[in-house]
């Protein structure tokens, strides 16, 4: 998968004979995403880096998962790039059978949830209590549900085990990213996996595109009232995209 233009500070490498391209404005996004406007102490640096790490990291994963699955299911790769607003998964060709494309759709943010039990994992191994790790990253997300026996058991083993600051901090941060990430991902908004998987299961991706519209829309203005402007920004840029996308889909129909 090579860009026309390529800049010439896109990272390039292949992992598994899959050819991958990160482009410079990926970083910048992660860095706002991560609190970049913010920085004002050594502290708030050091939060923006980790989430820009972990949300890379994320983005990779997910993609992988898209092009692992739809090597398996018989598709022809072409490359993953992670640009500006997001990762795409370039396919020569797509696997035959509906349900196998499905599967491929639904990968992406499945490989993000497992690599959010995985943060789990080996945080809970560095505790010396495995499943508290697992639970914790499934349940963290909800902080207000987290079982008070697991809150003892972190507990326990954070006074008994010394894990240094910057690591507990990239491993939430990592396991926040991938959790929610993964649950907008799985939305019915077109283009994210989970309009392409609900416009494929219906044979009408006009069903996506005006859930979308109205989703990333009531999203944007929420975004508003939160004071969250870079937010608010991706959410209208969503809007828009699904506003063209039903213009395309209607003149189809």
């Amino acid at each position: 998968m090579q860009a026309q233009n390529p800049h010439p500070w896109t990272l390039r490498f292949s992992f598994f004979g899959i050819p991958v391209s990160i482009q410079p404005m990926a970083w910048v996004v992660l860095a706002l995403l991560g609190g970049a406007f913010g920085v004002s102490t050594s502290e708030d640096l050091t939060q923006t880096l980790i989430f820009m790490v972990a949300g890379m990291l994320c983005l990779l994963v997910h993609e992988f998962g898209h092009a692992f699955t739809g090597r398996a299911t018989g598709a022809l790769v072409e490359g993953i790039e992670i640009a500006g607003m997001g990762g795409t998964t370039s396919f020569l060709t797509l696997p035959q059978q509906r349900w196998r494309y499905l599967l491929v759709v639904l990968a992406g943010p499945l490989a993000s949830l497992v690599l959010c039990g995985v943060f789990g994992l080996v945080f809970g191994l560095q505790l010396g209590n495995a499943w508290a790790g697992v639970q914790y990253a499934y349940q963290m997300p909800w902080r207000e549900y987290l079982p008070m026996d697991l809150q003892q058991q972190l507990a326990l083993g954070l006074m008994s085990r010394e894990i240094p600051a910057m690591l507990l901090q990239f491993y939430t941060v990592g396991i926040l990213v991938c959790f929610w990430w993964s649950v907008f991902n799985l939305l019915p908004i077109f283009p994210l996996d989970g309009g392409k998987f609900l416009g494929s299961l219906l044979k009408n991706y006009l069903v996506p595109c005006v859930l979308g519209l109205v989703l990333c829309t009531g999203l944007a203005f929420w975004a508003i009232l939160e004071a969250q402007w870079f937010n608010m920004l991706i959410l209208g840029y969503l809007a828009y995209i699904n506003w063209q996308y039903l213009r395309v889909f209607r003149k189809k129909k």
